[in-house]
């Protein structure tokens, strides 16, 4: 007998605009991250269903964050983000398009 292979989810591609909802949002994310390593962000930021991938910010001069996550539905994005996510308003957009022109 013949077993059907379960096929894997594919991870979509997602360009999230992460707008912090106050200064006092802005204070606790930054704080957060002061405590971290780029491997703990890293491990906090990675599941089976979710990988972020790069993040745009200009630090305490901006509340817009630009991040470009692989994930398979904006939910598992949100997931992902935990309780951080509720220091955002968060635009999440599928961008099934990717063109890569780097030097």
């Amino acid at each position: 007998m013949k077993t059907a292979k379960r096929k894997e989810p594919k991870m979509k591609h997602y360009m999230v605009t992460h707008t912090l909802k106050s200064d006092e949002a802005m204070e606790a994310y930054f704080q957060a991250l002061e405590t971290m390593s780029e491997a703990d962000i890293r491990g906090a930021m990675k599941n089976d269903k979710a990988s972020f991938q790069m993040q745009w910010n200009a630090g305490k001069a901006d509340k817009v964050m630009f991040c470009w996550w692989k994930a398979e539905s904006p939910e598992a994005i949100v997931e992902t983000l935990g309780d951080m996510a509720q220091l955002f308003d968060n635009d999440i957009r599928e961008m099934p398009n990717v063109y890569d022109f780097k030097d």
